[in-house]
């Protein structure tokens, strides 16, 4: 009963104002999740602040793949559960953020110290006196974890967030109930979220002007941990002229696939002849953010010459094996990028041209190569695009993208069912100042469907393209064609939007023509500020080509 006087006595913020406001502070603008009895104090700070919005999710897991698709497009993602069934709940998207370098700050609310500090067996608990079962879960998938107390709660708030900005992955802070409305205590160390030291460039341009002043080509390969604040300055590197360059399939959308020497996407030795030669081949390879999985590189097929790689990493640059520590991305690359328009002009290297797509008869059935090449024309500058991993992935990679396209994919962790809820996240990150275009597969989009009432429920206007292909596609075409367990329920598609409360006039469209998909695509241009929904119905083995490349690898590598 004296918490609130003591906190206006004190004139010292409490414990979820504190915490609130450094979340403004880094950029956040809405909390995904869902209420439970531990988190409600914290939650009606949420509500009542006015900063933030509380976007309430079907389940935790959403929750965090919609923090998760927040984090790709606004900078930082927060999801909040409750203690036990909600923290475990959301460990699988937080995860995916873990592995793909998204930073994702998960918010727990938690029984009281009291409670804590007895292990009294409450409800989400295992009943063991044990209160820590779940902290350590999650410090598997985070980079920095604290369970606050009265003393370090400022200290604490700070040193998460900061590792979780400066590292890009996701971090959890663990709320006890009766802390929420604690006057918090401030101490003079407390450190400044995101604070970092300037690193000297100056050893990078010694080592690196030689390598590139006698390269006769140059291409810059780009993957995924080049994701976050290096856009300037990696759209000033291959903006330099006769420099190609190229993005990894978990890179998609990174760069601008307009620019003049753009080449596609490199996948090791299951990339395009024209990709794999060009990148294997230059003289010198700056790649940004390399780091290579399966799926990545082709099932391991990458044939890089180390003496002719410039490898940027967040903070390290290796210069054909000469290492140069505590060199940010961003300033690395801007150095590469003065000493690449300093030297004299490279051959011209044209970009390759987009892949030819035969004009299909418009009453065919479709097949998965119209209708990526229709979606190659619906596409447009700006747009946000969405995936699911297998044919939706996998089909967007060969596409040439217009200018400000950005991806949002899972192509490392590959969690089947993330696109959906990560959508929302990513559509509200952009403030609805741009089209948000989503693709996703019968069988992940049945994982994570609710998440469908929320873009209804909060008025949101994306365009769904469900690809109904009758099951898990990418799992037949690496065993079981015909197996069962690749067998998915039949949904009735086009009746879902009115089910989760889409108003009368929603467009709503079912397809299986070319004819049929290109009207339904005009009327999602013309359904803009409203959600528009198509199911494409296409066979069960059809299958992008580079996906089949990478399905046989995975096969080869699982022994399938």
């Amino acid at each position: 009963m004296t918490t609130e006087p003591s906190a206006r006595a004190t004139n010292a913020p409490t414990v979820a104002e504190y915490l609130l406001s450094r979340l403004v502070a880094a950029g956040a603008r809405h909390v995904f999740g869902v209420p439970g009895d531990f988190n409600l104090r914290l939650l009606d700070a949420v509500v009542d602040h006015p900063d933030l919005e509380w976007v309430g999710t079907a389940n935790e897991l959403n929750g965090a793949y919609a923090a998760d698709g927040y984090a790709r497009v606004g900078g930082l993602g927060v999801v909040l559960t409750t203690y036990g069934v909600g923290e475990l709940s959301a460990l699988n998207g937080l995860a995916g953020s873990f592995a793909e370098a998204v930073p994702v700050l998960h918010i727990v609310g938690s029984p009281a110290t009291a409670v804590r500090q007895a292990g009294a067996p409450v409800h989400h608990s295992l009943l063991d006196g044990d209160m820590d079962h779940f902290v350590r879960a999650l410090d598997e998938v985070t980079c920095a974890s604290a369970v606050l107390t009265a003393e370090t709660a400022a200290m604490e708030i700070d040193r998460v967030l900061s590792v979780v900005l400066e590292r890009k992955r996701p971090g959890s802070i663990s709320v006890p109930a009766d802390l929420v409305d604690t006057p918090i205590t401030l101490t003079a160390s407390t450190p400044s979220a995101g604070a970092h030291l300037a690193a000297p460039v100056s050893a990078l341009a010694e080592s690196a002007t030689a390598m590139l002043e006698s390269a006769r080509s140059v291409v810059v390969l780009v993957d995924h941990l080049a994701r976050h604040g290096v856009t300037a300055e990696l759209e000033a590197l291959v903006g330099v002229e006769n420099v190609a360059s190229a993005v990894t399939v978990a890179a998609k959308g990174l760069i601008d696939e307009s620019a003049p020497g753009f080449l596609g996407v490199y996948v090791g030795g299951l990339s395009d002849e024209a990709v794999r030669s060009a990148v294997e081949d230059a003289d010198v390879v700056i790649g940004v953010g390399l780091w290579w999985a399966d799926l990545s590189s082709g099932g391991f097929t990458v044939k890089l010459d180390p003496a002719r790689l410039i490898d940027v990493q967040p903070a390290r640059v290796d210069v054909a094996g000469e290492i140069v520590d505590g060199l940010p991305m961003a300033n690395a690359l801007a150095t590469l990028g003065e000493i690449l328009a300093d030297r004299a002009p490279l051959p011209v290297r044209e970009a390759l041209p987009a892949p030819f797509v035969e004009e299909p008869s418009l009453c065919g059935a479709l097949t998965q190569s119209v209708f990526w090449e229709r979606i190659q024309r619906f596409l447009r500058p700006g747009d946000i695009v969405v995936v699911d991993q297998g044919t939706s992935s996998y089909g967007l990679a060969p596409l040439r993208l217009p200018p400000g396209v950005d991806v949002i994919a899972q192509s490392l962790w590959a969690s089947i069912g993330y696109a959906l809820p990560a959508a929302l996240g990513a559509q509200l990150a952009a403030g609805g100042k741009r089209r948000l275009v989503l693709v996703t597969g019968d069988g992940a989009a049945q994982m994570t469907i609710q998440e469908l009432g929320t873009f209804i429920r909060r008025g949101l206007d994306p365009v769904v393209i469900v690809l109904n292909n009758d099951g898990y596609t990418v799992e037949r075409t690496i065993r079981g064609p015909n197996a069962v367990y690749n067998d998915v329920a039949h949904w009735n598609w086009t009746a879902l939007p009115a089910a989760f409360g889409a108003p009368d006039g929603t467009s709503v469209h079912r397809v299986g023509t070319t004819s049929e998909l290109d009207k339904a695509l005009v009327a999602c241009e013309g359904a803009a500020g409203a959600l528009a929904f198509v199911e494409v119905v296409l066979d069960r083995f059809d299958v992008p080509d580079l996906l089949c490349r990478a399905t046989e690898a995975v096969a080869r590598q699982n022994g399938a």
